[in-house]
Order: C-alpha cells, then structure tokens, then sequence
C-alpha cells in the first residue's frame, strides 16, 4: 500500500524526467512522487493528464476580461470583456481609460487592473509558483504540528 505522496498534500506535480513534447505542443511526463502522469503546457504548471482539467478550460475557453480588484477589500470592482478588442493599441487605450475613471496608480489608491489575457502576466505567476519548490525540485513541506 503506497503512503500519501507529498503531490498530495501540495497539488505541485513534479516530473521525473525530461518531459515528452506531443503534437498539440502539450508536455508529458510522469509525478516523479505519485509516478501518474502529468501534463503542462508552459513547464512550470503541471497537472495530471488523466481526466478533466478546469484550469486549462479556463485559460482556453473563457475569452479575455479586464478586472478591476480593490485590494484592501479583497472585492472585484468591476469585469470587461475585452476579447472583441484586437488591436493592442486599441486595447492599451482602453486600460488607459479605465485607470483614470477609476483613479487607479494614484497616490493612496487601492484599485489595480489586471488583465486575464496578458501572457506576461500568466508566465510571471508560473515562474512565482515554480519558485516556491526547494532548489532541489522538490516542494517545501512543513513538519510543525
């Protein structure tokens, strides 16, 4: 009877060797704690490759909002498909007006936008993820009780 693996605990799967690439540009290899495998598709998030994954639904499917968060009060402000926007200066002109209506970047203001779509932005927080693990690939547990 195997025990519970540490993947369990943290849901950070971690591939065991060099990861294959399929020809839909995913990457498969095998949870080098769980031995199930997993599949990415920036390197950095891993998930298991048997069943249903929301998160990648998410990514994929759900169009691209801009969300404007206020950050003390943990609320979303307000939500503003963008996906009908191409142009990148069409879109930046949009930020640009919906900072100065609603004062974000002021001096004592807690509103921030954040848009979904921003590649830059989803590689930052893998990366941020990604550095979360111990430098020898494996992620950090606590012992204390």
């Amino acid at each position: 009877m195997k025990a519970l693996t540490q993947c369990w605990f943290t849901r950070v799967h971690i591939p065991e060797s060099r990861a294959h690439k399929e020809p839909d540009g995913t990457l498969t290899s095998y949870c080098r704690h769980c031995d199930r495998p997993i599949m990415s598709w920036d390197r950095h998030r891993w998930f298991l490759a048997d069943g249903f994954n929301v998160t990648q639904l998410a990514e994929t499917v759900s169009g691209r909002f801009l969300v404007l968060l206020d950050s003390v009060e943990e609320t979303i402000i307000g939500r503003w498909s963008v996906q009908h926007i191409e142009d990148a200066a069409e879109l930046e002109a949009f930020k640009r007006t919906l900072c100065e209506q609603h004062g974000v970047g002021q001096p004592g203001a807690t509103l921030e936008l954040y848009d979904s779509g921003d590649a830059r932005d989803t590689r930052a927080k893998a990366k941020r993820a990604a550095t979360r693990r111990a430098p020898g690939g494996t992620a950090r547990l606590s012992a204390s009780y």
